[in-house]
């Protein structure tokens, strides 16, 4: 759903202002006026007639802390003035007696024009703006329209303003930057059909109920969302979350040359398993990348169970009792009977200390997990490259991120799960319910003795 821009707090802009309280030299200067000592009786050699002995510690803690209650030089002094008594010439009307106000400085200017900024910011403030598509929780940042930009924004402001209140453009550019954290999208490719089912129906509809109705469906399309990312980044010492994606096809002969565009390029596979929430710091510790080539083993099912199943077995899960593995619904890879017959045979020889497995599946196209940042650090690396014609190559890269397993090796086996489990478990089709619409499953041991 569309909104509209706001200004936000000082310091979150596009752009940070100076703050100079925080510069050196101000510091120094601070520090410089403030008290060094607490207050004490000092000893004076004057005479009697000034009564300097009868103040009472009290009068001088209170002047104290008056005086030292701002550190400026120029407000010191006008305290210092304001307890002198000047002899003054002797007239009829007495003035009244305050503190001296310096005005020498500052900033002079921006008054004069605080009639032109209100009236930029009330144009900035109409420009419809949308929160990012990927987002693992709120933010302060909105996004303006993939077609817009600061010197076209520049432009229409003036061609509507009247002449008193037209502005350059770096005046424009300023206020934008520094009152406003707004940045401008890219065309999108990927959004949630649903949502834009939403949206486009909540614009063209115009009657009360059903508009209502639109937006209660669009709300709870959105907080199941939401679910699935609470449950991404909960934290707990008895939990441990694995989140699981395979990368888009890695082309094993990258070059310049145009002919080798229009040849059949052979493809590496790269499916990564992320240990840890999604706010857990991507390590190569935590970050585990099973890579093979298309002339070894297709990318099915059987390849994707065998590397879960592989890092089910060395991890460290002493200290955890339910394990929540997170993947998106693609049906050919995470979502069907083969990784559930595997997780099934994995949970009979599990550690005692397992008590269950969630295997939790997120809204459809709403799936942002772990593993697709890892991807975005890969593909980053592989654009700055301009030759890349061995696997070796692309393995150098992905392992400057994660830790390399090389799948269909006596280190990491792929199994045929695909046959074990024809076995063992029913066809989808005579399910008492639909796995499609399944968005968790939930494994739970039972201490159930197997002759």
């Amino acid at each position: 759903m569309e909104s509209f821009p706001s200004p936000c707090d000082k310091g979150n802009g596009r752009k940070r202002k100076g703050d100079p309280e925080k510069w050196k030299r101000n510091q120094a200067k601070k520090e410089r006026y403030s008290a060094k000592t607490l207050p004490k009786r000092l000893l004076c050699n004057h005479k009697k007639s000034f009564k300097c002995m009868s103040l009472k510690m009290s009068d001088i803690k209170l002047f104290f802390d008056n005086f030292y209650a701002q550190p400026d030089k120029l407000k010191q002094d006008a305290i210092i003035l304001k307890q002198c008594v000047p002899k003054e010439q002797i007239r009829e009307k007495e003035r009244p007696r305050k503190l001296v106000t310096e005005k020498r400085g500052g900033d002079h200017v921006s008054m004069k024009s605080a009639h032109k900024k209100e009236a930029v910011m009330k144009f900035i403030n109409s420009i419809p703006c949308q929160e990012p598509h990927y987002c693992r929780g709120h933010t302060k940042r909105y996004y303006l329209a993939s077609e817009l930009s600061i010197n076209k924004l520049w432009k229409q402001y003036n061609l509507q303003a009247t002449p008193d209140i037209k502005v350059k453009k770096s005046y424009f550019r300023h206020t934008f930057n520094t009152n406003y954290n707004l940045g401008f999208g890219s065309p999108r490719t990927d959004v949630c059909a649903t949502c834009l089912k939403f949206s486009s129906e909540l614009k063209r509809e115009k009657d009360a109920d059903a508009l209502n109705k639109l937006m209660i469906g669009q709300r709870l399309h959105k907080l199941r969302a939401k679910a699935f990312f609470d449950k991404l980044k909960e934290e707990d010492p008895k939990l441990k979350i694995f989140s699981f994606d395979c990368e888009k096809n890695l082309y094993l002969l990258k070059v310049p040359d145009q002919i080798a565009y229009y040849l059949r390029n052979i493809y590496l596979y790269n499916f990564t398993i992320v240990e840890g929430t999604s706010k857990s710091k991507l390590t190569q510790d935590n970050v585990h990348a099973y890579c093979w080539t298309e002339n070894t083993f297709p990318k099915a099912a059987n390849e994707i169970a065998s590397a879960v199943y592989h890092r089910l077995r060395n991890s460290d899960l002493s200290s955890c009792e339910t394990i929540r593995l997170v993947a998106d619904g693609c049906a050919g890879q995470n979502k069907n009977t083969i990784l559930l017959a595997m997780l099934s045979k994995w949970m009979t020889e599990a550690p005692q200390n397992i008590k269950q497995i969630e295997l939790v599946f997120p809204v459809v196209e709403h799936s942002y997990i772990p593993p697709d940042r890892v991807f975005a650090r890969i593909e980053k690396e592989v654009r700055q490259h301009e030759v890349l014609n061995n696997p070796q190559k692309y393995l150098e890269i992905i392992s400057k991120f994660s830790t390399v397993h090389n799948l269909g090796t006596a280190s990491c086996e792929v199994f045929d799960w695909k046959t074990a489990s024809q076995y063992v478990m029913k066809p989808v089709g005579s399910w008492h319910f639909q796995f499609k619409k399944c968005a968790q499953t939930t494994y739970l041991k039972k201490n159930v003795k197997i002759s």
